[in-house]
């Protein structure tokens, strides 16, 4: 097992966890976000955006959960890419 060296060390690794933590969260809302537009014949573009505009309106704009935002663009931009 390997100790960190100094506390310094410690509260970056606490960071990139806390930062880890919040892009895992970002995924999921993306992924529920899929999963509520889709419908018995397709993919409702405009139902999955306004769930991910939402979303990306109750995300924090500071501290790790920031991060958010940068997740919902990146991957609503990924699945409307597929979704064509």
């Amino acid at each position: 097992m390997l100790l960190p060296e100094a506390p310094s060390e410690l509260e970056t690794l606490k960071a990139r966890l806390a930062v880890a933590e919040e892009r895992e969260q970002a995924m999921r809302l993306v992924l529920r976000a899929l999963i509520t537009s889709l419908r018995p014949f397709g993919f409702s573009r405009q139902r999955f955006l306004r769930c991910v505009r939402e979303e990306g309106r109750d995300a924090p704009t500071d501290g790790p959960a920031s991060v958010r935002h940068t997740v919902f663009e990146q991957e609503a931009r990924r699945v409307l890419r597929e979704a064509r």
